[in-house]
């Protein structure tokens, strides 16, 4: 190869390192400005939420439209930056902020809008954000029908999904008495006590050793947190889960075979789906039974006349 082409290609490499590094440059200043960008409108909205007055006399209209805004910035970038920003905003939605029906149906819509992508977020993120898919069912302005069905469709298959996500991520190998530790021990021959920053080592050896032992105490503090935190969800959410679904499939218009297919999809233990069906089941039956409501009596012809 002749020197006018290994010099070609020599500048050609540096070339291509050069685009590699400002990209990456830039593609990490972008990251920071979302980063500062997802503070300052988490912000703002913890600042609305505290100028709201007690009880439902708040402003539906204006919130909706400053939630508007905040959806079409966010709805295209970091999905957990936009779902953790939908959860805080539901929570006056749900918490009789506002009055009447629509702001449930608000937080329902916002809480689902940030599940579409549920892989995308974490999973305890996941489960708080269901708490808002509440669908209306025994008020005069609830979906009947084939609303109703389609509606019941979206909010249990969130509700399985994350079941079944919770189910996966637990260790059944987990042992809540293997703890991390407060503080690491420094390695024998050095001077410093436990706790201590691995900079006042001078041995190279000894120093790396201490980083590598921090460091694996800080992924087994995440690791015992994590499980700690499933656990507690594993108490409570499946229970929740299952007398909703069992609400849900027990009204009209009733589909079994539609339930089953969710349970099959994403429930693994038997006796939880047959538990489940069958209470449905029993419930179907039970409405099938009772004797059909008469119709409402006309007034007395004398109680009409003027």
């Amino acid at each position: 190869m002749t020197s006018a082409k290994l010099l070609k290609n020599f500048l050609f490499v540096i070339f291509c390192h050069c685009i590699i590094g400002i990209t990456f440059g830039a593609t990490l200043e972008s990251s920071e400005i979302e980063e500062q960008e997802y503070k300052q409108d988490m912000a703002r909205i913890k600042a609305l939420e505290k100028s709201f007055t007690s009880g439902p006399t708040n402003d539906l209209e204006n919130y909706e439209k400053f939630v508007d805004q905040i959806q079409k910035k966010w709805v295209q970038k970091n999905r957990e930056h936009y779902a953790r920003l939908l959860l805080e905003i539901c929570g006056p939605l749900s918490s009789g902020d506002f009055k009447g029906n629509r702001p449930r149906t608000l937080a329902r819509k916002y809480a689902l809008s940030a599940l579409e992508t549920p892989e995308a977020i974490p999973l305890t993120l996941e489960l708080e954000l269901i708490g808002h898919v509440m669908m209306l069912m025994y008020t005069p302005d609830a979906p009947k029908g084939e609303d109703f069905a389609q509606s019941r469709k979206k909010d249990v298959e969130v509700r399985l999904h994350a079941w079944k996500r919770l189910i996966d991520a637990i260790d059944p190998n987990w042992d809540p008495n293997d703890k991390p530790l407060r503080n690491v021990s420094p390695p024998y021959g050095t001077t410093i006590s436990a706790g201590a920053s691995p900079e006042h080592i001078k041995d190279p050896k000894l120093r790396a050793d201490y980083e590598a032992a921090i460091e694996k105490n800080r992924r087994k503090a995440e690791r015992y947190l994590e499980q700690s935190r499933l656990r507690d969800w594993l108490k409570r959410y499946p229970k929740r889960a299952e007398e909703y679904i069992i609400l849900a499939y027990s009204d009209q218009p009733f589909n079994l075979q539609e339930l089953k297919q969710y349970l099959d999809k994403y429930i693994a233990d038997e006796k939880t789906r047959n538990r489940i069906l069958d209470t449905v089941k029993k419930n179907i039956e039970g409405q099938a039974a009772k004797p059909p409501k008469e119709p409402p009596k006309a007034p007395p012809t004398n109680s009409i006349q003027r």
